[in-house]
């Protein structure tokens, strides 16, 4: 009963007594937060293949992409190379489905791309 209480005291301190709606997804906990009246569920998958639109779920895979590999490949973050773990994880996730081509794909970038120095990829200057 207290994460209900702690729930509520979240919801009644971020979101303004004035909104019309607050969107879901379908878990049944936020029937005992959000107000009926205000409530709208939601079933993303539903949503994401009969309207093609982004949802949350679409933003909460990409994250959870980029956690898993940042836990995996690389257990810390530097804020120097920010811009480049994301770069890096935004094109793994435009590509999550393209496994089949993947090989050929960066077989391709290797040898067509120039390689980056590591005074570029260090952002150092002299």
């Amino acid at each position: 009963m207290a994460a209900f209480g702690c729930s509520l005291r979240i919801y009644k301190q971020n979101v303004s007594p004035d909104v019309n709606k607050v969107i879901t997804d379908g878990a049944a906990q936020y029937s005992f937060i959000v107000p009926k009246d205000k409530h709208v569920p939601t079933n993303h998958s539903k949503e994401l293949w009969e309207t093609g639109t982004v949802t949350n779920k679409t933003i909460e895979g990409a994250f959870s992409l980029f956690k898993r590999g940042v836990v995996g490949s690389y257990h810390h973050l530097s804020q120097d190379h920010l811009d480049s773990y994301l770069g890096e994880f935004c094109w793994r996730y435009n590509r999550r489905k393209m496994q089949p081509w993947m090989f050929q794909t960066l077989l391709r970038e290797l040898v067509t791309k120039k390689p980056m120095t590591y005074k570029t990829l260090t952002r150092e200057t002299f």
